[in-house]
C-alpha cells in the first residue's frame, strides 16, 4: 500500500486547506479544488490563470464535441466517431494589476497564502498578500461557488485591500473562450466557434457553438462594484473570443473593496435538445437552421432574464441560499466519524464531490469517470456508474439512482443498434459513452470487455430490491433485462469438451488479462442475468400481465426464450480448482508468469501503465483490480465465508490496485473475512486516494467512482449492510481507531439512521414506515424508537497481532544448503539417489522423518538402530558445516524486523525442526531477541502437526489466534493453519498457497505487512 504525495493539505473534518503553493503539483490541487453542481463544473484553476502546469477546465454537463476516428486497419464494429466532453468558456477569469504589475501565482511575490474548500458550505476561497516589485503590499481574497440553489448560477467575489499604499489597481473580469481541450494530443484544440460576443454596461455575454455537434451555450455576466467605491473607470471590450470588463481605481490605504461577478449559463439542452443537432454518424457540420434559431432565441432570452434577477440580489444572499441547500444535503447523507480526522475528512471529501458530480435532475446525463474535474477519459461514462455509483445514490438519493437507470433505458435503441452492428441479438451497451453510442477506440477492450451488459441488469435488480419500484421494473427495466439476456444467450457457446456454455475471448474487470476464456466474473454475472431476466418475465405474467403483453408485442418476446436462457445459465462454465480451493479468474490465469507485488518500486514502477510495456503486465499473474472478488462482493450471499477467505487470500496478494476501484472492494471483503486492520488500511487508501494522490494520477482529475466506493466501504463494509428480497441486513464492526461512526440510508422509502460505537450499534427510522432487518443474524423491526444491539462478542474479542513465531531455515538464516550437502554426502555413501526435488520435501520436516523420505529410494531396509546411526552421521556433518555460519548469514531484513517487533512490544519465538537451533542462534548472535525457542528436541511430531507452534504460543502465554507464523515450507504453513494461527510465507506463492500471504523474500518483511493479516 505504497503512498504517493502526502501532506499537501491539512487534516480537518470539514475543510480542505492548502497553505503552501507547489507549482509542480498545481494540477493535483486544481483537481482537488474542483467545484460542480451537475449542470456545470470547474477545475480549481486560479482566477488569473497560469501559463504552465495547469489544465484549464470549465465544463457544462452534456456539452461534447465529436471527432472522426482513425485506425491503421479498420474493422467492422470500430466506431467512426467518438464524443468527448468539451472545455467551454472560462468564466472564472479575473486578473489583478497593482501599480502596473499583474499578479500571477507562478511569477509574483506573495505571502500568507492559503486556499480553503469549505465542504460544509461548498465555497472555495483563496487569500494572500501580493508584494509588487515596487514594494507595495495588497491583500487579495477570492471566493466562488457554483450554486446548488440555482444550477445555472456561478458566483465569484474578489476583495482588494491596499495595506500600505494608494497605487492604482485594475481588475479585469472576463469570459474567455480562447482555450480548448488540452489533455489528449489528438483532441487538443478549440472545438467551439463564437456566435456572438457583447461587452456593454448592460449586456456582457458570449455565445459559442460546438462545430461538430451543433450544440450552443451562452455565458452572461454582470459585475457588482463595491458601493463605497465612489470613483472608478470602466472599460468594455469584446474581441474574437473574449468578453471583458476592466475596472480601474485608486484605493484608500487600509480600506477593503469588494467586487462580485455573477454568471448565468444556458445551453441548447435547456431548449429541449438533449443531444447535439448534428447526429454522431453525420459527416455534415450543418444543423437545421430552424432548430438553431429556436435554441439561440431561447438561451439568449432566458439568460438575460436570469441575470437580470441575479443583478438585483447581493452575493451574500445568493451564497446563503446555496449553502443552506448544501446543508440540507449534508443532513441527509453525511457520514460522521469520531476519533479519526483523516478518515472523516476523506469520506466527507468523497461525498462532497459525488454531490457535485450528479444530483439526478437529468435522465440524459450519466457520470463521467472523472466527473467534471479533468479531461482524461473524455467525460465518458463506463460500467463504473452502475457498479460503484448507483449503490451510493440508491441509498442516499433513490430518485437520482432511477435517473441513472433511465439513462440506459433512454439509450436502449442505441444499444440495440450496436448489437446489430456486431451481429448479436438483443442489446450491447457501449464500453464508454456520452450519448449512448460507443466512443472507445481501444479495440482490444471495446470488443471483449462486455461485462457492462451484466452490471446494468444487476443495478436494476439492486434498485428494485431497495426501493420496491415495480412500476419502473415492469415498464422500463424488464425491457432492458430481456435485451441483455438475449445478448448473453447469443454471445455464449456450447463447448462439448467441457459439457458447458463458454464465454470466450472476453475481458473481465481486471484489464490486465484480456481476450481470455471464461472469465469467472463475466460468466457468473452473465449466468445471473439469464436467470434474473427469466424470473422477472415469470413474475410479470402474474403481477403485471398487461405490461408483459405490451412488452412481448413491442420486442417479439417468445416464451421459449426463457427456457433457453435457463438452460444456458444452468450449464455456464464456472471453473473451480480443488487443490487451491479458488475460482480461477479465467482459463489461463493459473498458467500466467508469477510476479510478486512487493518487488514493484513505487518511484520506478508506479503507475505501471506509465512505466511498463503492455505485454509485460499482460503475461503475469498480477491483477489490476478485483475480478473474481468483485463477483463475490456483488453476490455476497451466494458464497461462504470460507470461499471468500480462500479467494481473497489468493488474489489480494496478486493485486496491484492500479485501478482506483480496487481498495474499497478489498476493504469490504476484508471486513467479511475478519481482516479488520487490513480493511481499515484499504479504506484509508480508498477515501484519501485523491487527497493524498495515492495512485499518482489525481492531476488528471478525481476518481469519482472510487469515491462512491468509499461510501459503500463504510456502509456495506464496516456497517455490514446488504439487502435481500426479504429484508435489510447489518453486521457492523468498528475500526479500532474510531470512537464511533454514523450514517443514514434510504430503504423502501424509509430513512434509517445507523450509529456504531465500541459497545453497540443503534438503529432508528427517522422518516417513513418501520423496517424489517436482520442484525448479526437475528430478526428485528427498526422503528421510530432507537434500537440498540450489542456488538458481536466474537468481534470484540477478535485476534490481534501479539507474537511472531519464526521458522529458522529459509526465514532467519539459510542453512538449507548445509542440510542438503550433509544429506547428499550421506546418500552417496549409502548409494541412495538424492537430488534437489527430494530435498524440497524435507523443508520443515524433522531429522528422522527427513531420513525416512530419503530412504524411500533405497533398495534395502534399515533397522531403527541403523537409521539412528545414519541420522547422527548426517547431523555431525551438518554441525561441522555450521562452523561457517556468522551474523552476516542472517537473511535480508530479518535484523530490522527483530528490532521493529521489539520496539513495538511484539513477542518473538522460534519454532524449528532443527535440533541445532540454539547453536545457530548463538553463531548468528540473535539469541537475545527470542522470548521462546522450540526445537526438534522439544516435540515428538514434525510439521505439519501444530505441536511445535502451539508449544511456542503456550510458552509465550499468547492465544494461538494472536500469533503469526513466518514459514518458507508448506509443512510449516500447514502447521500454522492447523494451530489456528495466521501465516506469512516466504517463497513461491503457489507452493505456499495456504498461507495468508506470501512474500518473495524476507527483505520485504515488516511489522505493517504482518498487521495486515488481521
Amino acid at each position: 500500500m505504497e503512498k504517493g504525495i502526502q501532506c499537501m493539505f491539512n487534516e480537518d473534518p470539514w475543510r480542505i486547506i492548502e497553505e503552501k503553493y507547489i507549482p509542480e503539483k498545481n494540477r493535483v490541487s486544481e483537481s482537488i479544488f474542483s467545484l460542480a453542481n451537475e449542470y456545470m463544473g470547474t477545475r480549481g484553476n486560479f482566477e488569473e490563470g497560469l501559463d504552465k502546469n495547469t489544465l484549464e477546465g470549465c465544463y457544462i454537463g452534456g456539452m461534447y464535441f465529436k471527432e472522426k476516428t482513425t485506425f491503421e486497419w479498420k474493422r467492422v464494429g470500430f466506431p467512426n466517431y467518438m464524443n468527448s466532453m468539451a472545455h467551454t468558456t472560462n468564466w472564472l477569469k479575473i486578473t489583478v494589476d497593482v501599480d502596473g504589475e499583474t499578479f500571477q501565482m507562478d511569477s509574483s511575490s506573495f505571502e500568507n497564502y492559503s486556499r480553503i474548500l469549505d465542504m460544509k458550505t461548498a465555497v472555495l476561497s483563496r487569500e494572500l498578500v501580493f508584494a509588487t516589485r515596487s514594494g507595495v503590499r495588497t491583500q487579495l481574497r477570492w471566493e466562488r461557488f457554483l450554486s446548488l440553489a440555482d444550477r445555472r448560477l456561478g458566483a465569484q467575489q474578489i476583495s482588494v485591500k491596499a495595506l500600505d499604499h494608494q497605487k492604482p489597481v485594475r481588475l479585469s473580469f472576463q469570459l474567455d473562450a480562447t482555450r480548448g481541450n488540452q489533455t489528449e494530443v489528438t483532441k487538443t484544440g478549440i472545438h467551439s466557434d463564437k456566435v456572438s460576443g457583447v461587452s456593454q454596461p448592460d449586456d456582457m455575454s458570449l455565445v459559442m457553438k460546438i462545430r461538430s455537434t451543433g450544440q450552443y451555450y451562452i455565458h452572461r455576466m454582470v459585475i457588482q462594484k463595491d458601493p463605497v467605491l465612489k470613483k472608478c473607470e470602466e472599460e468594455f471590450s469584446a474581441s474574437e473570443k473574449v468578453v471583458e470588463c476592466r475596472v480601474s481605481f485608486t484605493p484608500e490605504k487600509g480600506r477593503g473593496y469588494v467586487f462580485n461577478k455573477f454568471i448565468s449559463v444556458w445551453n441548447s439542452r435547456d431548449a429541449g435538445f438533449p443531444q447535439g443537432l448534428i447526429l454522431k454518424e453525420n459527416t455534415s457540420s450543418e444543423a437545421d437552421e430552424k432548430d438553431e434559431k429556436e435554441i439561440l432565441d431561447f438561451i439568449r432570452t432566458n439568460s438575460k432574464k436570469h441575470l437580470s434577477t441575479l443583478s438585483k440580489s447581493n452575493y451574500e444572499t445568493l451564497k446563503k441560499m446555496h449553502s443552506e441547500c448544501m446543508g440540507k444535503v449534508w443532513d441527509g447523507m453525511d457520514v460522521e466519524i469520531n476519533g479519526d480526522v483523516s478518515a472523516q475528512q476523506g469520506i466527507r471529501y468523497c461525498l462532497f464531490q459525488l454531490l457535485n458530480t450528479y444530483r439526478g435532475t437529468d435522465a440524459y446525463l450519466n457520470i463521467g469517470a472523472k466527473g467534471m474535474t479533468g479531461e482524461v477519459y473524455d467525460g465518458r461514462a463506463f460500467w463504473d456508474t452502475e457498479s460503484y455509483c448507483v449503490p451510493f445514490y440508491l441509498y442516499t438519493n433513490p430518485e437520482a439512482a432511477r435517473r441513472l437507470l433511465e439513462f440506459r433505458y433512454n439509450t436502449l435503441d442505441a444499444a440495440r443498434d450496436r448489437a446489430r452492428e456486431l451481429r448479436y441479438k438483443g442489446a450491447v451497451y457501449p464500453f464508454t459513452t456520452i450519448d449512448g453510442s460507443e466512443d472507445c477506440v481501444v479495440w482490444d477492450l471495446v470488443f471483449s470487455e462486455i461485462h457492462i451488459n451484466a452490471i446494468i441488469p444487476f443495478a436494476i435488480y439492486q434498485y428494485v430490491r431497495a426501493t420496491g419500484d415495480n412500476e419502473y421494473l415492469f415498464t422500463k427495466g424488464a425491457e432492458v433485462l430481456v435485451e441483455q439476456a438475449r445478448f448473453w444467450a447469443d454471445r455464449s457457446c456450447f463447448i462439448p469438451y467441457r459439457d458447458g456454455y463458454a464465454l470466450n475471448r472476453v475481458t473481465g474487470p481486471d484489464e490486465w488479462h484480456i481476450w481470455t476464456n471464461n472469465n469467472f466474473y463475466t460468466n457468473y454475472m452473465a449466468k445471473w442475468v439469464l436467470e434474473y431476466a427469466a424470473q422477472v418475465v415469470d413474475r410479470m405474467s402474474v403481477d403485471s400481465p398487461q405490461n408483459l403483453d405490451l412488452l412481448a408485442t413491442k420486442i417479439s418476446l417468445d416464451p421459449d426464450e426463457l427456457f433457453n436462457w435457463r438452460q444456458i445459465a444452468g450449464k455456464m462454465i464456472l471453473t473451480y480448482d480443488e487443490k487451491l480451493r479458488i475460482f480461477p479468474q479465467d482459463d489461463l490465469f493459473l498458467s500466467m508468469e508469477p510476479f510478486s507485488r512487493e518487488q514493484l518500486d513505487p518511484e520506478k514502477d508506479i503507475p505501471l501503465e506509465r512505466h511498463w510495456t503492455v505485454e509485460k503486465w499482460y503475461k503475469t499473474d498480477m491483477v489490476k483490480q478485483p475480478d473474481t472478488l468483485l463477483a463475490m462482493f456483488f453476490h455476497r450471499d451466494k458464497f461462504s465465508v470460507e470461499q471468500k477467505t480462500n479467494n481473497y487470500r489468493f488474489y489480494e496478494q496478486r493485486t496491484t490496485h492500479s485501478s482506483s476501484l480496487s481498495p474499497c472492494i478489498h476493504s469490504i471483503l476484508a471486513c467479511e473475512i475478519g481482516r479488520y486492520d487490513q480493511a481499515y488500511a484499504y479504506y484509508l487508501w480508498a477515501s484519501r486516494l485523491d487527497l493524498d494522490d495515492l495512485n499518482k494520477s489525481t492531476h488528471e482529475g478525481l476518481h469519482i467512482s472510487s469515491m462512491a466506493g468509499s461510501w459503500t466501504n463504510i456502509v456495506s463494509g464496516f456497517g455490514g449492510m446488504s439487502v435481500t428480497d426479504e429484508c435489510i441486513i447489518f453486521n457492523p464492526i468498528l475500526p479500532e481507531a474510531w470512537k464511533d461512526y454514523s450514517f443514514r440510508i434510504t430503504y423502501q422509502g424509509s430513512v434509517i439512521q445507523v450509529k456504531v460505537d465500541r459497545k453497540q450499534s443503534c438503529y432508528q427510522v427517522l422518516h417513513g414506515k418501520d423496517v424489517k432487518a436482520r442484525i448479526k443474524g437475528k430478526d428485528y423491526i427498526i422503528s421510530g424508537k432507537s434500537l440498540s444491539v450489542p456488538l458481536d462478542e466474537k468481534f470484540l474479542k477478535r485476534p490481534r497481532l501479539q507474537a511472531v513465531i519464526f521458522d529458522l531455515d529459509g526465514v532467519v538464516v539459510d542453512t538449507a544448503k548445509y542440510h542438503f550437502l550433509a544429506w547428499k554426502e550421506l546418500s552417496e555413501k549409502e548409494g541412495i539417489y538424492f537430488d534437489e526435488r527430494i530435498n524440497e520435501r524435507l523443508k520443515g520436516v524433522g531429522r528422522m522423518d527427513s531420513l525416512k523420505i530419503i530412504l524411500e529410494k533405497s533398495s534395502r531396509k534399515y533397522s531403527e538402530k541403523e537409521m539412528s546411526e545414519l541420522a547422527d552421521r548426517k547431523n555431525k556433518a551438518y554441525v561441522k558445516m555450521l562452523d561457517r555460519v556468522t551474523p552476516h548469514d542472517l537473511l535480508p531484513g530479518i535484523m530490522d524486523l527483530f528490532e521493529e517487533l521489539k520496539n513495538n512490544k511484539i513477542k518473538i519465538a522460534l519454532c524449528s525442526a532443527s535440533r541445532n537451533s540454539q547453536l545457530i542462534l548463538e553463531k548468528l548472535k540473535v539469541q537475545k531477541y527470542f522470548d521462546v525457542v522450540v526445537t526438534g528436541n522439544d516435540v515428538r511430531l514434525s510439521k505439519p502437526d501444530p505441536e511445535g507452534v502451539l508449544l511456542a504460543a503456550a510458552k509465550l502465554r499468547i492465544r494461538p489466534a494472536n500469533c503469526v507464523v513466518i514459514e518458507d515450507a508448506q509443512a510449516g504453513v500447514a502447521a500454522a493453519v492447523n494451530a489456528g494461527m495466521r501465516s506469512m510465507g516466504i517463497g513461491y506463492k503457489m507452493d505456499l498457497h495456504e498461507a495468508d500471504s506470501v512474500l518473495s523474500s524476507t527483505k520485504y518483511l515488516d511489522l505493517e505487512k504482518l498487521k495486515m493479516l488481521y
